[in-house]
C-alpha cells in the first residue's frame, strides 16, 4: 500500500504533535513533583537549620563555662607554683 506524500506529512505532524504533547506533559508532572520535594526538604532544613543553631549557642555557652574553669584552674596552679617556691 502506497501512501502519498501530504498523508506521510500529515501522519508525521500527528505523531510529533503527539509526542511533544506528551512530552509537555511529563514535564509539567516532574516540575511539580520537583517543587513539591522542594516544600518538604525546606521544612525540613528550616528544623535543621534550628537544631544547629541550638546546638551551636548551647556549644558556645560550654566553651565559655569551660574558658572560665580554666582561667580559675591557672591562677590556682600559678599560686601553688609560687608557694612551692618560696617553701623549696
Amino acid at each position: 500500500m502506497n501512501i502519498g506524500w501530504p498523508v506521510a506529512i500529515v501522519l508525521v505532524a500527528i505523531v510529533l504533535g503527539g509526542v511533544s504533547l506528551l512530552a509537555t506533559w511529563l514535564a509539567a508532572n516532574s516540575a511539580a513533583a520537583v517543587e513539591e520535594a522542594k516544600g518538604r526538604n525546606g521544612e525540613q532544613y528550616r528544623a535543621l537549620s534550628a537544631d544547629y543553631e541550638k546546638l551551636a549557642k548551647e556549644t558556645r555557652d560550654s566553651l565559655g563555662a569551660m574558658l572560665a574553669d580554666m582561667a580559675s584552674l591557672k591562677t590556682a596552679v600559678e599560686s601553688m607554683e609560687q608557694m612551692m617556691r618560696e617553701v623549696g
